[in-house]
């Protein structure tokens, strides 16, 4: 899964390295509702002074323009990261498909466009926002960060059980997809896209309970942080204001932990076209022969060893992209032929 994020990150370096910058400013960014939320608490409601107020609150709105800034800039940088990748990949697979698995390909190369956008990757970035929430919730309170690892664990899992339903009707929907191109000329056409378009529909359906029930989970572990911190409160260990800003950062670091969770699963539900694509690469691919020189001394130039002139190829859909092999062939004169 993670060798083909690890590529195209890779065939972009200078661009990667950007995303990856704005990530963890994006993260850190992203504490200060939390802190807003926690001196309103702490210092606005203790001595009501407006200016204190007018002060924060203007400093929050820098601070959410800042983040909304910086995240549309790294998915530009990872949506041109991306682009490129697909479109030579799919000038790759399609150039060496034949007719009959032309329409394979195609499926197999939106599976993958959508599996490895720009978006799942800067999901997979946040995962660096999530360990410095944790850490943030571990240092203000122990037993803050015991309540919230352990409600972010059993969110967790919840995602993972609804994932592997969510796939298990993705794989019917795709196999009734490719029911579509297996019918024989002149047989039930008709008949294998209406089941194509039942199983899309139940696809949806499961969608929507999946949906219902991450965002249920995520307000039942909210509930639970503000449950432990509000003993604590009472107890004097920590301040009313302390409280709802960790309810924040709690909220938030759940939220993309399930986020993240469920980009990991549909990027397992995209493996086998990933491995579709690599077998098709591989069965078409045609090593380069070196040709004999002609009798008589002609000029030569340089071919390519893949018909598509100026494209760089891929040894491996796991591995950085590799320059294509020249080789010499010679001019067909009029005089000589080669050997």
């Amino acid at each position: 899964m993670f060798s083909e994020i690890t590529r195209r990150l890779a065939a972009k370096p200078i661009l990667a390295a950007m995303a990856v910058a704005l990530s963890l400013f994006v993260a850190i960014l992203g504490l200060m509702p939390s802190v807003y939320a926690a001196q309103v608490m702490g210092r606005f409601t203790a001595h009501g002074q407006m200016g204190t107020l007018v002060t924060m609150s203007v400093g929050l709105v820098f601070a959410i323009v800042a983040e909304v800034t910086l995240r549309t800039l790294r998915h530009r940088l990872l949506e041109g990261i991306c682009l490129t990748a697909d479109d030579s990949l799919c000038i790759e697979v399609v150039s060496k498909a034949g007719e009959g698995e032309l329409g394979r390909a195609v499926g197999a190369l939106e599976m993958i466009s959508g599996a490895y956008s720009a978006s799942k990757i800067a999901a997979v970035m946040d995962v660096a926002a999530v360990i410095l929430y944790l850490l943030a919730l571990w240092l203000l309170s122990a037993s803050i960060g015991v309540a919230a690892t352990a409600a972010m664990i059993v969110a967790i899992g919840l995602e993972v059980t609804l994932s592997r339903i969510s796939m298990v009707a993705g794989a019917g929907r795709d196999r009734a997809r490719g029911a579509i191109f297996a019918v024989p000329s002149g047989g039930k056409t008709i008949a294998a896209v209406i089941s194509w378009m039942d199983q899309g529909a139940a696809m949806a359906r499961v969608g929507n309970v999946r949906e219902g029930a991450i965002g249920a989970a995520n307000s039942m572990a909210y509930a639970f942080v503000l449950a432990v911190g509000a003993v604590m409160v009472v107890d004097g260990t920590l301040s009313p204001g302390t409280l709802f800003g960790i309810g924040l950062i709690s909220s938030r670091a759940i939220g993309m932990a399930l986020k993240v969770t469920g980009v990991l699963a549909d990027l397992k539900r995209a493996q086998p076209a990933m491995e579709a694509v690599i077998r098709l690469l591989h069965d078409n691919s045609v090593p380069a022969r070196p040709v004999s020189p002609p009798r008589t001394a002609s000029p030569s130039r340089p071919v390519m060893s893949s018909p598509l002139i100026g494209v760089r190829g891929f040894s491996s859909l796991g591995q950085v992209l590799t320059p294509l092999t020249l080789v010499k062939a010679p001019e067909i004169g009029e005089q000589g032929e080669p050997s």
